[in-house]
């Protein structure tokens, strides 16, 4: 046992000097801008990794399940949907993943995620059968769901502009998927059954960005003030500054009012989600829009995404998370309302495809305050990447409960009717979301995270008890 403890000192006491050498390192006066433009680029892999599939849905169904299998759409797309549930047990791995970025850092998993991403979409590039492309999709699923270019724009930047700086990088990788659209027309040339060559260019862009962050990418400084905080701690008294670890996270969150509120909203929200992960299969199956109208639709999509997404940031930096939240969740419901009429009604495909990348920039940019900045917001520095697990688990879980009964309708609704049936399953959890977030959730907007302790909501009685048990 003391032997352990040697070897673990001398190995920490090792660490300690590389991370002290790095947190001294002056960085470039430049720095900042090109950290933030490889992190652009990045998120340009992750958003057309999250999205690709969701776009492509309809043409994989059709290849899959209705010319493969000869199943009617509708109970082809149910079983795709079904089938989806077995990469769950691979999800659930996340709550092993994450959490070490507490204790290794920012900067490893940065790459690590990215390369897998771009191997998730190259491999789904090769895909001839559902086997192969379910662990290409697998793979990109569970390396998206970290976004770890989202914790290093956060700890880099000031509490007056960590919010618009998330948005305005995002609304940059936004549009950088209307290189969907681009090869839609150019490499696939509107051609249902050449969908699989649109995933090579972002899967050599993952491989390429992966190098770019590995190279030039540092640590993030709090990350580094925090881990070395920890280092310095004898090891005897570290237990109330643990390093990551779901459990941890998980009791840290149930113990505390904000946290608690977080995560009920969330499971609220989350229900909402189905909308943004089958207009696909709206536009070509209730609209019966063809694939060129599809193509011409995905060129406004990444602007009206890009658009309510800067407007999230800004309306956040300057109002306040809970008011971005509200609006924006409004916003997401006349955005798809908008979506479904213009398609029904035939209306320009430029304007659907506007209305529902409003709807993707409205729903993930409350999604994105809830789950992302507000739970960043409300929880320590050494725990923080840990207790972000649990907002991808209630993604995952509630996400799920809604296919579920999505996947019991499917069969039975018309396909004319999906679009309707998706609003309907939608506003039930963003009108709970919207009563969570106004009734019991505490602002966050101007805390500075390297030193909030999660404690700032608590009632005085509660936070005085575990500072005095602190001592």
């Amino acid at each position: 046992m003391a032997k352990n403890v040697e070897r673990l000192q001398a190995r920490e006491a090792k660490e300690l000097i590389r991370r002290e050498k790095q947190l001294g390192a002056r960085s470039n006066k430049f720095y900042l801008i090109y950290l933030f433009m490889i992190l652009s680029l990045i998120y340009i892999t992750d958003e057309m990794a999250s999205t690709i599939s969701i776009q492509f849905q309809a043409n994989i169904v059709t290849e899959f399940f209705v010319k493969n299998m000869g199943m009617e759409y509708g109970a082809g797309l149910s079983l795709f949907s079904a089938i989806g549930f077995i990469s769950y047990p691979v999800t659930v791995l996340i709550i092993f993943y994450r959490p070490l970025a507490d204790k290794f850092g920012r900067k490893p998993f940065l790459v690590i995620n990215t390369l897998c991403m771009g191997l998730g979409l190259f491999l789904v590039y090769l895909s001839k059968d559902i086997y192969v492309y379910m662990i290409g999709g697998t793979l990109m699923g569970f390396m998206v769901s970290h976004d770890m270019q989202c914790v290093y724009i956060l700890e880099c930047s000031d509490e007056k502009s960590r919010a618009r700086n998330y948005a305005i990088v995002k609304a940059v990788a936004i549009l950088g998927t209307l290189l969907v659209p681009l090869l839609r027309a150019t490499l696939m040339q509107n051609v249902s059954e050449r969908w699989h060559v649109v995933y090579l260019v972002p899967a050599i862009i993952g491989f390429v960005m992966a190098l770019f962050a590995l190279l030039f990418a540092k640590e993030t400084n709090a990350f580094l003030t925090k881990r070395i905080e920890y280092l310095k701690t004898p090891i005897e008294e570290r237990e109330q500054n643990a390093q990551g670890g779901i459990l941890t996270a998980v009791k840290f969150a149930f113990k505390h009012r904000q946290l608690r509120f977080l995560i009920i909203a969330c499971c609220c929200f989350y229900l909402a989600s189905l909308g943004t992960a089958t207009y696909s299969t709206v536009m070509a199956k209730s609209a019966l829009m063809t694939e060129e109208e599809i193509t011409l639709a995905l060129f406004l999509y990444p602007v009206g995404n890009a658009l309510f997404t800067l407007i999230s940031g800004f309306v956040s930096d300057k109002f306040g998370r809970k008011i971005t939240i509200i609006a924006m969740s409004c916003s997401a419901l006349a955005c798809y309302l908008l979506f479904i009429l213009s398609g029904m009604f035939k209306w320009t495909p430029y304007l659907t495809g506007f209305a529902i990348g409003g709807f993707m920039g409205s729903y993930w940019g409350a999604g994105d305050t809830i789950g992302g900045i507000m739970f960043s917001e409300s929880s320590p520095t050494n725990l923080r990447s840990s207790v972000t697990v649990i907002n991808t688990l209630l993604n995952g879980v509630m996400g799920g409960l809604a296919t579920v009964i999505s996947m019991i309708l499917l069969p039975i609704i018309p396909e004319k009717m999906f679009g309707y049936m998706y609003l309907g399953l939608t506003v039930p959890g963003l009108v709970g979301a919207i009563v969570i977030m106004w009734l019991f959730v505490g602002e966050t907007r101007g805390l500075d995270l390297k030193t909030v302790t999660g404690t700032e909501w608590d009632k005085p009685k509660k936070v005085k008890e575990e500072q005095q048990d602190g001592e």
